[in-house]
């Protein structure tokens, strides 16, 4: 979660990114929580669900990965708890993080499918070593299309999986959210009310609107 923390750091105090990565730990739209803990059941769960939508998407692609022996178990661990920190551009990671915010976790998965689908041509001619070399470091370099061009992509990626009923998972089943931060988190007197997230953190508050209803975990 260190990378998680630092990018929120960039652009909020201290304070403020407590609770917006509490946040996103913890409220139905991200419920990144279930990235970490232990059996890592929420990153199988969308490892696998990757592998379907790739099967259906781009079988050609998923076929020549599967012969080079290029598991997704490769990369996702590297893509999905951190929202691609450290995977993509620098500049693309940042308007990748405002879109996971405002969507919530439908991201990860048409994300995924973007990154494989722009680079597909590519993908297709390289051997193991060179998809190993694409998701090491590659993929981290400037793309060839603009992040503008990259974000109608994902855009469209988010629309064609809706429609087709595979923009989630399925949801997990026997996970419970973590609790929220406790009024010791702060420093808080025993007995008075944590401070709260502030109103203006992320817009990230239980009450914003989102764009579905994600399962815990």
């Amino acid at each position: 979660m260190s990378k998680i923390t630092a990018i929120l750091l960039t652009f909020l105090p201290e304070e403020d990114t407590f609770w917006a990565l509490a946040q996103l730990m913890t409220i139905d739209r991200h419920a990144m929580h279930g990235f970490f803990i232990p059996g890592f059941q929420k990153l199988l769960r969308f490892q696998a669900h990757h592998e379907r939508v790739l099967e259906r998407a781009v079988p050609d692609l998923k076929k020549h990965m599967d012969e080079e022996q290029m598991s997704t178990g490769i990369y996702t661990p590297k893509w999905f708890p951190q929202c691609f920190l450290s995977q993509t551009p620098f500049s693309l990671t940042q308007k990748l993080r405002d879109v996971y915010i405002l969507d919530g976790e439908r991201v990860l998965t048409a994300m995924a499918y973007t990154i494989l689908k722009v680079h597909r041509k590519r993908l297709l001619k390289l051997p193991l070593e060179g998809l190993w070399e694409f998701v090491r470091d590659s993929l981290a370099q400037p793309w060839a299309l603009e992040d503008e061009a990259v974000l109608r992509h994902l855009r469209a990626s988010i629309t064609q999986f809706r429609r087709m009923r595979c923009d989630l998972p399925p949801p997990p089943g026997g996970l419970r959210a973590p609790a929220p931060p406790c009024s010791a988190c702060w420093g808080c007197p025993q007995g008075t009310e944590p401070p709260g997230p502030p109103s203006s953190t992320l817009g990230l508050s239980s009450s914003a609107p989102a764009s579905g209803t994600p399962g815990q975990g």
